[in-house]
């Protein structure tokens, strides 16, 4: 049984505690993040399904102001699991990295990570064999993966050469209005984190 630890519990981070608590070969020990956001609170409505572990220890009093069950430090969760997942903002997972280095514990960061982060930038259609074995992965971003599948599946039937694609999308998620624009288009210059491997 695979121990598995998911580090930052926002949109993303929601998706892969749910995904890990419904494999039969994984254990999801506990979910991390560093304030009571609304994905926390609506964790404990649902009556703490997942253990909580503090990311940062000094936030305590929010915590317990909401009668938010804490089962301990972000630190002690990274003791406790085989692998990481983490889906913190883009930045803080290398600086997370850090701990789980000290630990020697495998982690996954998510697609908004630099690709410095990680021994393989991995995407399973792609270069599943060069992500064997690795201690670090950082995934594509959910739109390069699904540009990932679809093209695959286009060079599988016909052959593709070079792709040049065009992604519009809205700038943050509904509940992220504090990241930028919502349900707008903002012009980002490629490649970036989203287009990296289309490119």
């Amino acid at each position: 049984m695979v121990k598995v630890g998911v580090v930052g519990y926002g949109v993303i981070g929601q998706r892969l505690a749910d995904g890990v608590a419904r494999q039969k070969d994984m254990e999801l020990v506990g979910v991390a993040d560093v304030a009571p956001t609304l994905a926390i609170r609506a964790l404990k409505e649902k009556g703490m399904p997942y253990a909580f572990y503090l990311g940062m220890a000094e936030n305590r009093p929010q915590f317990d102001a909401l009668s938010i069950p804490v089962a301990g430090t972000l630190e002690e969760l990274v003791q406790k699991v085989d692998v990481v997942l983490d889906a913190t903002s883009a930045g803080i997972g290398a600086k997370n990295k850090e701990l789980y280095a000290k630990y020697n514990k495998k982690a996954i960061f998510q697609g908004g990570e630099k690709n410095s982060v990680a021994d393989v930038f991995f995407h399973g259609y792609a270069n599943y064999e060069k992500g064997l074995g690795k201690q670090f992965l950082k995934l594509t971003s959910c739109n390069t993966t699904g540009l990932i599948r679809s093209v695959d599946c286009l060079d599988r039937a016909y052959g593709v050469e070079k792709v040049a694609i065009t992604i519009i999308r809205r700038v943050a998620d509904p509940g992220d209005y504090h990241r930028g624009l919502t349900n707008a288009l903002q012009i980002d210059k490629a490649p970036s984190h989203q287009a990296f491997a289309c490119v």
